[in-house]
C-alpha cells in the first residue's frame, strides 16, 4: 500500500468535515410560511438568560406581552444558544422582542424557529415600534422596510411592528380552517379581528 492510498480515505474525510460549514446554510423562507410552522408566536419581554455549564446550552426566560399565535401564556421559556452552525438562537435580558418559536420535543422549553431567524429583536424609531430581521426571511414586495440598528450589516432591515401583526392576522385567516379560528378566538376574549392581539402589561 503506498502512502497516497494509505491517505486517500483520510484527505476524504478531512475535506467533508472541513467543506460542510462552508456549504451549509439556511433556507429562505416567506413570511408566511414561518407563521404557519410556528407553534407560538409572541412579543415578550427577556427577563433572564441561564449561564451555561461548559459546552451547555443557554435557556430565556420571558415575559409575554402579547401573543400573536398559540394559547395565552404570562411566560415563556426556550432555548437561547445555537445547535448548529448557521443557527444565530440567542437572548439578550432586558430586550423586547417579536418571537417565533416551535415546541420541542420531550422539552418544556421552546426553540427559536428557523435556527434563530424567529428572534425579532425591537427598538423604538421616530416614535413607532420596528422588528429587526435577517433576509432569510421572505416579507411580501410592498412591505416597506428600514435600515437595521448597525449601519455595517445592510443585510439586516427592520420593518414596523404593527405591520408584522397585520400579516400575521392575514397569515392565519388564510391557512386555518374556520372552526380552528372561531376556537382561537374563544381562547383570546380579548381578541376580535379588528382589533390588536391579545396584550398584557
Amino acid at each position: 500500500m503506498t502512502v497516497l492510498t494509505y491517505m486517500s480515505p483520510l484527505i476524504a474525510l478531512l475535506t467533508l468535515l472541513t467543506a460542510s460549514p462552508l456549504q451549509a446554510r439556511v433556507a429562505s423562507i416567506e413570511f408566511s410560511n414561518l407563521v404557519a410552522t410556528s407553534d407560538l408566536i409572541v412579543v415578550a419581554r427577556v427577563e433572564s438568560v441561564s449561564a451555561p455549564l461548559i459546552l451547555g446550552k443557554k435557556y430565556a426566560k420571558a415575559k409575554v406581552i402579547e401573543v400573536w399565535k398559540g394559547l395565552p401564556i404570562e411566560q415563556v421559556k426556550f432555548l437561547a444558544s445555537p445547535t448548529w452552525t448557521c443557527d444565530i438562537s440567542e437572548a439578550v435580558k432586558g430586550e423586547t422582542v417579536l418571537l417565533f418559536l416551535n415546541k420541542r420535543d420531550q422539552s418544556q422549553a421552546y426553540s427559536i424557529a428557523h435556527s434563530g431567524r424567529g428572534r425579532w429583536p425591537l427598538r423604538i424609531v421616530g416614535g413607532n415600534e420596528y422588528a429587526t430581521f435577517w433576509p432569510d426571511v421572505i416579507l411580501p414586495k410592498d412591505v416597506a422596510t428600514i435600515a437595521g440598528p448597525e449601519s455595517k450589516f445592510d443585510f439586516i432591515r427592520s420593518v414596523k411592528l404593527d405591520t408584522l401583526r397585520d400579516l400575521t392576522k392575514r397569515s392565519l385567516a388564510a391557512s386555518l380552517p374556520v372552526a380552528i379560528i372561531e376556537q382561537w378566538i374563544n381562547a383570546h376574549p380579548r381578541f376580535d379581528s379588528g382589533a390588536q392581539f391579545h396584550r398584557s402589561s
